[in-house]
């Protein structure tokens, strides 16, 4: 079992009549995911898609997506989920790298951007479109080379990259998923990561494959989470730190019934060692920490229950991303040389694992430099390992930011900062958050005699970036701290927002 395509075909012949998906939105059972999705592969197919075509998707969660992917994969196509948060200029850019022939979008996606190809509309002409198809799946079966998703992640000049997930990737993630978590047919599974996210994408796969319930979270309002958690008897969370301290913030937290909560699985963010010993004394549930990336398919680390339960003796363990899975492996190697490190020494981190991707979409040389000829790859994170090996990460290569979950390139909010006027120079970097986990910072030299305002800068740069990526304050100073062959000190400037927190990144 490969595909995306086979994992539904297979959940649908063993538990047609069961439910798959609750929570919010259409609920549905895994026969009607089958018979959806084949209507969606039948009318792909009619308006001329080929074996290995792009199909994109624009929205927020909903149980259409996963009639729309599978629908896809049963036509032998590439499921392209796109960031419902993006600005127009960037969906288009993505639409254009990714060579997209057809576009399903909810109607504030689709707004945004003039489709070359065939664009469906979500809450228009969606339903219309689907019922006219026939419910015969083509049988199309595809191989465990060919691509299952391309998802897209902002590289560090800023310009958006296609990870290339084979079906093997995303099958080696799936068995590894299936190993740890014991998610049994049945059991509800809280998802709260959009399916744009490798996260979310791949748990979305993940839960159908077992046979669960996906308790959907279309909107993550904090005043919805609690409520969804005790009232779909959820038994597997996953959770963004973020909203791990939303949750224990909840009024009514200590006279809700959790007793169904089994795991809560979080990752993406930094998160304290108070929030992490305060979520497992309140919500009564084992913890477990995955460090991961959309290169590897999902985790790649993880800091299980029972490393939770000795950290109450060792608490510096907290500050660990934990162990890679049985058939994963780690280096810690010279950034320049690539020679490995002796233990306890800080160096980029590198991952050798089925789960690598295949390499970044129409970029061969990102894919030569990050991708080695032996097998591993390139994380540009930087971490050193314990005696142990345990991971601890302590700064990040690639200068990238993460904020609630959400990745941030600071070469890309510097390009649309620089773009205004009154802006000689700037440079991005992230400061902590309690809420976010971290946030971008600019700090900017602005142009002689310009009085421009924090509160402008801000407001400008929004109405051309998606919210999250915007900065939270604006510094201005007279000149950026460089070194002798003139690139800036990001160090220098992220130094001081940092001082007194341990832990820099995820």
């Amino acid at each position: 079992m490969f595909s995306i395509a086979e994992v539904v075909r297979e959940a649908a012949r063993a538990r047609p009549d069961a439910p798959a998906v609750s929570g919010q939105g259409r609920a549905a059972i895994f026969a009607e995911i089958d018979r959806r999705s084949s209507k969606v592969a039948a009318g792909l197919l009619a308006l001329g898609v080929q074996r290995g075509d792009r199909v994109a998707y624009a929205g927020l969660n909903r149980t259409d997506v996963l009639d729309i992917v599978a629908g896809i994969s049963k036509a032998g196509a590439v499921p392209v989920p796109l960031n419902f948060r993006l600005a127009g200029p960037e969906l288009a850019a993505i639409l254009s790298d990714s060579g997209a022939v057809v576009l399903f979008a909810e109607p504030a996606q689709a707004s945004l951007v003039a489709f070359a190809g065939a664009m469906i509309t979500l809450d228009g002409d969606y339903e219309a479109w689907l019922e006219a198809q026939p419910e015969t799946d083509p049988g199309i079966v595809t191989g465990p080379d060919e691509l299952a998703v391309l998802l897209y992640s902002s590289g560090t000049t800023g310009l958006p990259k296609g990870v290339m997930i084979r079906n093997r990737n995303l099958h080696s993630m799936l068995d590894v998923a299936r190993g740890r978590w014991q998610l049994d047919p049945g059991d509800a599974s809280l998802n709260v990561s959009p399916y744009f996210h490798v996260l979310g994408f791949a748990w979305a796969v993940h839960s159908l494959r077992q046979g669960a319930i996906l308790a959907q979270v279309r909107d993550a309002a904090p005043q919805a989470l609690l409520g969804m958690i005790a009232g779909e008897r959820v038994r597997v969370a996953v959770l963004v730190p973020v909203l791990i301290d939303v949750v224990l913030r909840s009024p009514g937290l200590d006279e809700a019934d959790l007793s169904s909560l089994r795991l809560i699985l979080y990752g993406s963010a930094p998160i304290s060692a108070q929030v992490l010993v305060e979520a497992t004394k309140r919500l009564g549930a084992a913890m477990e920490q995955s460090y991961g990336l959309t290169e590897v398919s999902g985790g790649a680390t993880f800091l299980s229950p029972e490393d939770h339960d000795r950290a109450r003796d060792e608490p510096g363990l907290l500050r660990s991303c934990g162990k890679p899975d049985p058939g994963s492996e780690l280096r810690i190697v010279d950034p320049v040389t690539l020679d490995d490190l002796p233990t306890g020494e800080p160096g980029e981190v590198l991952i050798r694992s089925a789960q690598v991707m295949a390499g970044y979409w129409q970029r061969p040389e990102e894919t030569a430099h990050t991708l080695l000829a032996d097998g591993w790859m390139r994380t540009g994170d930087v971490g050193r390992l314990d005696a142990e090996g345990y991971l601890y990460l302590v700064d990040r290569a690639k200068d990238m930011i993460v904020s609630g979950g959400e990745n941030i390139y600071p070469a890309e909010v510097e390009r649309a900062l620089q773009a205004h006027d009154e802006v000689a120079e700037v440079a991005v970097v992230s400061a902590p958050s309690r809420q976010w986990g971290e946030s971008p910072i600019a700090v900017v030299v602005r142009e002689p005699g310009s009085s421009l305002s924090e509160a402008a800068l801000i407001a400008w740069v929004r109405e051309r970036l998606a919210h999250y990526k915007c900065p939270v304050a604006v510094h201005f100073v007279e000149a950026l701290p460089r070194n002798a062959s003139g690139k800036v000190l990001r160090r220098v400037l992220r130094e001081p927002l940092w001082e007194g927190h341990s832990r820099r990144v995820a």
